[in-house]
Parts: C-alpha cells; structure tokens; sequence
C-alpha cells in the first residue's frame, strides 16, 4: 500500500461516526493518473499508444447509504445531490438527461463532479447495475489537475466492489470510458486509452494500449535510473482537440474505412506512401470545420506516432545491455521531441508547451513531448533521474517569465 493510500485510509476511517456511519463497511480504491509518451493525441484513429501509468492520482473511500442522496467530501467541503438526478424507481435515467441533471447540480470549482457521477450512470447503463440507496464518497487527489479517466476509475472500481458487481477490468474500463463520452459528448481514443490504463496497467510499466482492440499490447519496466515528469503550465486544463478528430474520421472515410474499423491504423507509413497518400485532398471541407492541418501530414503524422511507439517500446527494452543504454535513451528522447514539433507543425500545440520544451534542454533531460489534453499535462519530460533539480529550475523560470502558474510532479 502506497504511503499516500495508507494516510487516506486512516483518515476515512476516522471518519466512522462523522461523514461516515459507524456501523456500515468502507471500501477503499485508487486510480493512478497517467501520461501517454506517444500516441495518445491521435489515439482516435486507433493507433497503438505508449503509456506510463503514475503514482496513485486519485483516492476513494465510499460507503453505501440507505438515504437516497450522493454525498462527497473533498477536502473540508460536502456536496451532495440526490439519486433521482441518476436514477429513478425503474431504471437509470437516460444519458443525456442524468448528464443536464450533473450539470445542474454541479457546485462551483469541482471538475472531479461528473466524472465521479458517470461512474453510476455508466454501470446502470451498460452492465445493469442498481443501486439500492444512496453513498457517501470521500474523494482526495494527490495533483492538482486530474485527469477525468482516473476519476471515473476510482469510483468505478469502489462501487463494484461495494455492491459485488462482477465485471473484468477490461469491461469496467470500456463502461469508465462510455461514462466519460457521454459526459463530454463525445467519444475519443484518449478516453478509453484513460480508463484501460487507470483500472487495470500493471503498476510501474509502460504499456502499449490498443484503443481499436481496447486491449494492452505489450509492457516493458522504465530503465532503472530513468524517470518522467509531468509539468502543468496554467491553472485551465487544455481543451481536447474536437476538430481533430472530425478531421480524422474525414481521413478514415477517404481511406475506405468501412463499419466503424479504422483504415489508417492498419497501414505501415511506407504502403501509405506508395499507395494512399496521393488520394487524399490538398484539405478537407470547411464546412465539415475539421482542423486545418493538410491531410496528408495529419494523417503520416498519425502512422509515424504507431511507429515511434512501437521503436520507443524496442529501444526501452535494449536499454537493458549497458553497452548501448545511453545511445538507446537518448534515442527514445529524440522520438519525444521529433513527436513535439511535428505536432506543432500541424497546429496541434499550445504555446507553453513550445516555450517550455525550447528551454528544457540538458545532458541529463532526453526529451519532450505534449501529451494527449485529457492528462492534463502541459509537456512531459524524459531524463535520468538526477535531473530532477535541472526540470525544476527550468520550470521555475517559465514560471517567473511568463505569468502563470507552473507545476511538476514526477510521474
């Protein structure tokens, strides 16, 4: 049990005969937050994507209640909203009216508020789940940005265990990640490459997730003296790139995919060239609104992501034979941040992260890339441990040129 689970199962339990009943059990479950070193941003045409599953991001603690009423404690403040919202006698509300029901419960600062919901919405939904009452939910984050797929999974995880509710974690996760699009009203590849990875990646593993077969594909261990860091540039979340992936879904038409199978995914960047690429048009219809970016590149940016995955994953495991370890790295650290400024070549960066990844430059930092926007992450950082004071010091600066508030917390 990690320290941070294990001072927030003591505290819930000191709760017995405060928010808690006394006399009822308590189930505790955790999610880590997670990163994707690549893929994750173009995860909708059903590209394989390498994720690192963090330390534990969120904490639950719930209790069922007879009393139709959700309760949560977050911190010192409670906020409640009553089961009918989700649910009413004969059966789970309808997606669209339990998310305007959240909606117009939600109180002020709480992004945790409908991803924490969907969890119930979601199970009564797609597995048949009920729910005899109410619950009272203790929720606690460790960051202060958290990403939606690891609080679904959280609560997710404590209600199937609270009211016996016998899924596989791969099943919890493709109903975490239903949860999760209807709430947002959209469906993304970064959702359920989320929920996959916040229910069931093995601890301290990178993992190559497959959103088309909603399956992991392969792991391998960071190479001891290595490490991840996560910085966050600004206090508001970047926003999820919607016309991204309409512009996508255009490419797979023009591709010839047919009922709902991605075409993209399936082809080597070399038979795109030789066969597909002159098909595509010089841009997609405006008013269709998909994002600018020339189809061609947008779609060879999407092919060359599965394929760094694939070579970050083989390099990581040769770092193993000490003889090419640090050519291996800093490999895998030039895939990072060729992956960056591709991106920013199509428009699909913000301009911290281009400012950030422009001064993180250091013979102990290998690389940097801006991760998918659902992490909540700004830019992520790959080097050897000991740069951890070089990463700091980077961000600091950022943070007294620019204005904004700069955080880093190591994956």
């Amino acid at each position: 049990m990690s320290n941070h689970l294990d001072r927030f199962t003591h505290h819930a339990h000191a709760e017995r005969g405060g928010f808690f009943d006394r006399d009822r059990s308590i189930t505790v479950t955790q999610a880590p937050g997670w990163v994707d070193l690549f893929g994750g941003i173009v995860a909708d045409a059903g590209i394989l994507s390498l994720l690192w599953p963090g330390s534990p991001s969120v904490m639950v603690a719930l209790q069922p209640d007879p009393e139709p009423i959700i309760r949560f404690r977050v911190g010192q403040r409670t906020d409640s909203i009553p089961c009918t919202a989700l649910f009413l006698p004969g059966g789970p509300r309808e997606y669209a009216d339990a998310v305007a029901e959240i909606d117009l419960h939600q109180p002020p600062r709480s992004p945790w508020w409908g991803p924490a919901l969907m969890a119930w919405v979601a199970l009564m939904r797609e597995e048949f789940a009920r729910f005899g009452g109410g619950a009272r939910v203790m929720l606690q984050s460790v960051e202060a940005l958290i990403p939606a797929a690891s609080v679904i999974a959280a609560v997710a995880k404590a209600l199937a265990q609270a009211y016996s509710i016998h899924l596989a974690p791969r099943e919890l996760a493709i109903t975490c990640a239903e949860g999760l699009a209807r709430l947002e009203r959209r469906s993304t590849g970064a959702e359920l490459i989320g929920t996959l990875t916040a229910i069931y990646a093995p601890a301290n593993e990178l993992v190559i997730v497959n959103p088309l077969t909603a399956h992991l594909s392969g792991s391998a261990h960071l190479p001891a003296g290595c490490a991840l860091w996560a910085i966050q540039a600004g206090d508001e979340p970047r926003q999820p790139l919607a016309r991204l992936r309409t512009a996508l879904l255009h490419i797979e038409s023009l591709l010839g995919a047919r009922d709902g199978e991605p075409a993209l995914a399936s082809l080597s960047i070399s038979d795109f060239i030789r066969q597909h690429r002159a098909r595509l048009p010089a841009a997609l219809p405006a008013s269709a609104h998909p994002h600018p970016a020339p189809p061609a590149a947008l779609a060879a940016f999407t092919l060359a992501e599965q394929q760094r995955t694939r070579l970050a994953l083989a390099l990581l495991r040769a770092a193993a034979s000490r003889a090419q370890r640090d050519d291996d790295l800093h490999l895998v650290g030039e895939l990072l941040t060729q992956s960056h400024w591709e991106q920013a070549a199509l428009g699909l960066t913000d301009p911290h992260a281009d400012a950030l990844i422009e001064q993180l430059a250091a013979p102990a930092i290998f690389g940097a890339r801006q991760p998918v926007a659902t992490t909540h992450a700004t830019v992520l950082v790959f080097g050897r441990s000991d740069a951890e004071a070089e990463v700091q010091r980077i961000a600091a600066a950022y943070q007294a040129r620019a204005g904004v508030a700069v955080r880093v917390a190591r994956m």
